[in-house]
């Protein structure tokens, strides 16, 4: 063959490979075209779902939920809030171990994103592994230190694990940047409760409530603080506010700070704090009202046998002090306050009697020792009025009442209250 022939082939042949080779070339770019294409449309429907899902999972339709998030997850798509979403509505169905599963395939995803970490401190949580819950609360932080979500969770789990220090050390260092939080001043005020450093409780409940005003169980949390802070004249303003709130909210459900049960307790603060205010008619009302409507509560009956005590409403007093020792007979409080009402009544053996049994149940109790004194000495036993005064003074020596009855004998001038 000739050489101009032979070259002839070879550049056929050259041409003919090049068309092969771009052929397949061509072919790779639309076969990844193609899967680009559809990776791009299933995100979009799996968007379009999830949307769906999301809107499911909010009002609370969590079967449909659950069969939208299937269809999503069937695409095997890479997309963590699928598998967020999930894990929630499993949390919601109280399956823990199948949302543990969902939460890790969702970081293994993003591990950036801070929500599953957060969600398996829930888990935890609710398996009561405060530590290990700690851990994952404290890694969503970590994520997202500008959330206050994550701060509150982690201060949570250390106040669980009784790291109160640690827990007051992290929010007073994220004060000021979550100055507009409320959040973060009740944690504070929750914690200085804890420590029984009410005034400091009552300083942070305050701030919180300039920020959140209408927010009644903070107004409320406020008014317990001052209560504990001995500060009966604030209070009892904001507990007859929050008494006047309907029980229900404007949906018709329980509210959580004026509903029934919680009605109850705060009518009962409120009753003391206007003993506490010498207001006794005000509290044997409040009493009173607690009474009717729970005909069962021990703590309302003695609140109305001390206030109808200081009203002189002596036989109403006694019904009540032994309405609660029919039901509690071991029931000290409600005998020394029975006592004390034979005693005005001049039914001195009567109280003696009474006030014997409640020192068996409390025998270093310093009140029920110095009732039995004055007891003893109307019955004329002065040696054993001595020796009761004696032994409550044994027992707190700084008894200022013990030892003014153990100086003055003589019974026209003994105190019948403390």
């Amino acid at each position: 063959m000739s050489l101009n022939k032979c070259y002839r082939s070879w550049m056929i042949l050259s041409i003919a490979a090049a068309g092969l080779l771009a052929g397949c070339d061509s072919g790779k770019k639309h076969a990844t075209i193609k899967e680009e294409q559809y990776n791009r449309w299933n995100m979009t429907r799996i968007g379009v779902m999830a949307q769906l899902a999301q809107q499911q999972y909010e009002v609370g339709d969590y079967d449909k939920c659950k069969e939208t998030l299937a269809q999503c997850l069937a695409l095997n798509a890479p997309h963590a809030g699928i598998h967020i979403l999930s894990a929630k509505v499993d949390i919601e169905k109280g399956s823990l171990e199948t949302a543990a599963d969902q939460l890790h395939q969702a970081l293994r995803i993003d591990p950036s994103n801070p929500e599953p970490y957060y969600l398996l401190g829930v888990i935890f949580q609710r398996w009561q592994k405060p530590d290990v819950a700690s851990d994952w609360y404290a890694q969503a932080f970590q994520h997202k230190p500008g959330d206050p979500l994550y701060l509150l969770a982690v201060v949570e789990m250390k106040i669980t694990l009784n790291k109160l220090d640690d827990a007051k050390k992290l929010l007073n260092d994220k004060l000021i940047y979550f100055e507009q939080t409320a959040a973060v001043r009740v944690a504070l005020a929750r914690i200085a409760t804890l420590q029984n450093d009410h005034v400091l409780a009552c300083k942070y409940y305050r701030e919180a409530v300039l920020l959140l005003p209408e927010d009644t169980s903070v107004r409320r949390s406020y008014a317990e603080a001052l209560f504990d802070a001995g500060k009966f004249a604030d209070a009892a303003p904001i507990f007859e506010d929050l008494r006047r709130l309907p029980t229900t909210d404007p949906d018709g459900k329980p509210d959580p700070v004026a509903d029934d049960a919680n009605k109850q307790n705060l009518l009962l603060l409120l009753g003391q704090c206007y003993l506490e205010l010498k207001r006794p008619y005000d509290a044997r009302n409040t009493f009173q009202e607690i009474t009717r409507d729970h005909p069962d509560d021990p703590q309302a009956y003695l609140g109305l046998a001390r206030a109808c005590i200081s009203t002189n409403e002596l036989p109403i007093a006694l019904a009540a002090a032994r309405k609660v020792t029919r039901v509690d007979p071991n029931n000290s409080a409600a005998m020394v306050l029975a006592a004390l009402v034979q005693q005005k009544q001049n039914k001195w053996s009567d109280a003696q009697t009474t006030l014997l049994a409640a020192q068996k149940l409390a025998p270093a109790n310093t009140t029920v020792l110095c009732m039995l004194g004055i007891a003893a000495q109307h019955l004329d036993h002065p040696d054993a009025a001595a020796g009761y005064y004696q032994q409550a003074l044994n027992a707190n020596p700084d008894d200022t009442w013990a030892q003014e009855l153990l100086n003055s004998l003589t019974p026209t001038k003994v105190s019948l209250v403390p």
